[in-house]
């Protein structure tokens, strides 16, 4: 079981699209972390009139990492709230092109869902410039947030993880958040399975209180011990 984070200090607001999940993180200026599919930008527009944002409002978009289902609404949320993006360095171009990058199977599991959905075509309409490309830590506090972004490689090679002071993290796909039960497992995708133990290392160091995850979640630290244990 996960470790509530107390309501008043809770700053993660977890927007559910379909199987993918989405993030409003609350602050001075609220920070969006993944999309989703296309087509979900009225959702998140109405997330963020929920919290009682304008959509100029948005102080910035960050991507986990290049597929298609954490940035298929990345450029239209850009053109309606200014906000920039934010996306490793690694995977800037991929994003500019609107090109989800390969899905590498790393579990049976995988490899069957690799087939089921087959490859996606570059789409792009969907392309957008980033305007901040990192490869180090990346401080929030410029929007009033307590928290950094951090590269976690492993499920893409430029894959990133957001922490919070509250003890909240975010992590994209570095794990999966099982739907019907709040336990973790390794990402049924990944291009270096030895990068994913080590940046789930990386996170668990930061003891965060509760983890949420790209699809499913959320999780727990200790259900990210179980993971890799020793």
């Amino acid at each position: 079981m996960t470790e509530p984070v107390p309501p008043d200090r809770a700053l993660v607001r977890p927007i559910k699209l379909g199987h993918a999940n989405a993030f409003l993180i609350r602050g001075k200026r609220p920070v969006l972390v993944d999309t989703g599919l296309p087509g979900n930008t009225p959702a998140i527009l109405a997330v963020l009139k929920e919290e009682g944002y304008s959509p100029w409002d948005l102080g910035l978009i960050i991507i986990t990492h290049a597929h298609i289902d954490h940035f298929g609404n990345a450029g239209a949320l850009a053109g309606a709230t200014g906000a920039p993006v934010l996306v490793h360095s690694l995977e800037a171009e991929a994003l500019s092109r609107g090109e989800s990058l390969p899905a590498v199977p790393a579990s049976f599991t995988g490899k069957v869902m690799r087939f089921m959905i087959g490859k996606h075509a570059p789409r792009p309409e969907l392309g957008i410039k980033a305007v901040i490309r990192l490869d180090a830590p990346y401080r929030l506090d410029a929007f009033g947030i307590d928290g950094e972004i951090l590269p976690t490689p492993g499920h893409t090679k430029g894959s990133l993880s957001v922490m919070l002071g509250t003890g909240e993290a975010i992590v994209g796909d570095l794990v999966m958040g099982m739907v019907l039960a709040h336990k973790a497992t390794l990402p049924h995708f990944a291009e270096d399975s030895e990068d994913v133990k080590k940046s789930i290392r990386t996170v668990m160091e930061k003891k965060p209180a509760i983890v949420y995850t790209g699809h499913g979640g959320p999780v727990s630290c200790q259900d990210l011990e179980a993971l890799i244990p020793g």
